[in-house]
């Protein structure tokens, strides 16, 4: 059984709280936000949190706690997690690994240095209809796959056209809507394809007016292996919408095509010839939190009984190059290699 020390008592902390409470592998959890009001509300609403703190030093001096859970904004991945591992904490973090491939790579140095692990919750890998769908692709379902499609229409509205929030901020969250949500895109793709070697993009702050956010509307190409062509098109100004993710894989003999929402009764189809076949695959009724304790769940696994895992650090670090390349073909305007 471990202890866990948790970073961040922000809205994505209550998928990570569920998960932990449902998980026998964890024993309790600390927690340390500057917000006293966020700590109390937390602390209040889950049973498992045993002590809450204005500070993270005494999640990293308790030697108790095995593991750093960390779920703040993107800027703060690195130097929490880089303290963590200097602690002799395993870590798990929130998407994305970091804001810069450098960083990615200075944070594997220390977890190899220490002697500890990092995880990156990429947690549309454990989503039903993704892992089926990969199943699929892989047993030749739909011959030899050569586009991928992933289109994401999101109102993240109110918090980008706020200047003093960090989602959006170049220097706070590293990119926009592309980076902050397409991340997800960037590294399913690239699970079903592989790594891509080039994009072209158009990143553009189409709608907001704030100066020191980034792109609320990104349309993205790939070049993927395969040979393989990918394309994300990804807003955070869909004001009239629900949250809606769609994914299409394109083959030789056939089409897979993925959606979260339960209510559609159908996640993942097989569109061959003439015929659209239903895909029997679980369908959570939230599929993201599913998703989020599902990953959580692989992670502790992992370490607890010193196994390898399979949702990787290398997936993370590619899926930042990608995006970090994505921003630098919009500025450039061109093509560029990743």
């Amino acid at each position: 059984m471990v202890n866990i020390g948790l970073v961040g008592l922000g809205a994505i902390t209550r998928a990570h709280l569920n998960a932990f409470v449902e998980n026998e592998l964890v024993g309790w959890v600390k927690a340390f936000d500057p917000s006293e009001e966020a700590r109390k509300s937390a602390a209040a609403e889950f049973g498992i949190i045993k002590e809450t703190f204005d500070s993270i030093d005494p999640l990293l001096d308790d030697d108790s706690i095995s593991i750093i859970d960390i779920c703040t904004p993107h800027y703060l991945h690195k130097p929490q997690a880089l303290a963590a591992l200097k602690a002799g904490k395993h870590v798990i973090l929130e998407k994305p690994m970091a804001l810069t491939v450098d960083e990615c790579d200075e944070m594997s140095a220390a977890a190899q240095e220490a002697g500890k692990r990092i995880f990156v919750a990429l947690c549309m890998r454990s989503f039903p209809a993704h892992i089926k769908a990969k199943e699929l692709m892989d047993a030749g379902a739909i011959g030899r796959p050569f586009l991928g499609v992933i289109n994401v229409y999101g109102n993240e509205m109110g918090r980008m056209h706020d200047p003093n929030s960090w989602k959006g901020d170049w220097a706070k969250a590293g990119g926009g809507a592309f980076f902050d949500t397409g991340y997800h895109a960037v590294y399913m793709l690239q699970h079903f394809f592989g790594p891509a070697k080039a994009t072209t993009a158009m990143a553009r702050r189409l709608l907001v007016e704030a100066e020191n956010k980034a792109d609320d509307v990104s349309v993205v190409a790939l070049d993927l292996p395969g040979p393989a062509l990918g394309s994300i098109v990804c807003t955070y100004g869909a004001t009239g919408d629900k949250w809606t993710e769609e994914r299409r894989i394109v083959g030789t003999d056939g089409s897979l095509f993925i959606r979260d929402d339960a209510e559609d009764g159908a996640p993942l189809m097989l569109l061959r010839k003439d015929s659209a076949e239903p895909v029997k695959v679980a369908t959570p009724l939230f599929t993201h939190p599913y998703g989020i304790a599902r990953t959580l769940d692989h992670f502790l696994d992992c370490i607890v009984n010193n196994k390898p895992e399979t949702i990787t650090i290398a997936e993370a670090r590619a899926a930042v190059a990608t995006c970090q390349a994505a921003y630098a073909s919009e500025k450039q305007g061109k093509r560029i290699d990743i």
